[in-house]
């Protein structure tokens, strides 16, 4: 029952609700994602780019049965998602088979990750090329937990 219709019954008393005075009446709006479409063409990039890995997609992004494995793709094979909460700031959500990865390749497949968001959100004016020398603010997690940072100009600490 909507707010307004169990406020009208109350006040009417032929609803059981207790009335609540207007002055104590808080209201919550579900806001939508500002950056849905952002998100959606970045995890449309980031599946694409799964496909090439696995030979699921051809050089043309079609469907195939009989493709080859694209190496220079691997890393996103260890990404789950790659998200933008605004300005220069993504989340990049990893496997966990991420963490048994060495250093370097670590911190190229975040690399490669970032890159990836990067050319959209310039496309979408979100960033400069400014901020993409200076690197994103990137927050890379593993099940929801944090389990590394950017630290400026692409380079990564991990915990």
């Amino acid at each position: 029952m909507k707010l307004k219709n169990v406020i009208a019954l109350s006040l009417l008393g032929i609803c059981g609700e207790t009335i609540i005075s207007s002055a104590n009446i808080s209201y919550v709006y579900a806001t939508k994602d500002k950056y849905a479409s952002i998100n959606k063409e970045i995890t449309d990039t980031l599946q694409q780019n799964k496909g090439w890995a696995t030979g699921k997609l051809d050089e043309n992004g079609s469907s195939t049965d009989s493709g080859t494995p694209n190496d220079a793709f691997n890393w996103a094979n260890y990404i789950t998602n790659i998200k933008y909460t605004g300005k220069t700031k993504i989340e990049i959500s990893v496997t966990n088979d991420f963490k048994s990865l060495d250093s370097d390749t670590k911190k190229d497949t975040i690399s490669q990750a970032e890159n990836s968001a990067a050319a959209i959100l310039l496309d979408h004016k979100k960033v400069n090329d400014d901020d993409l020398i200076k690197g994103l603010n990137v927050k890379i997690l593993c099940h929801h937990v944090l389990i590394g940072t950017s630290t400026g100009h692409h380079t990564y600490s991990f915990h």
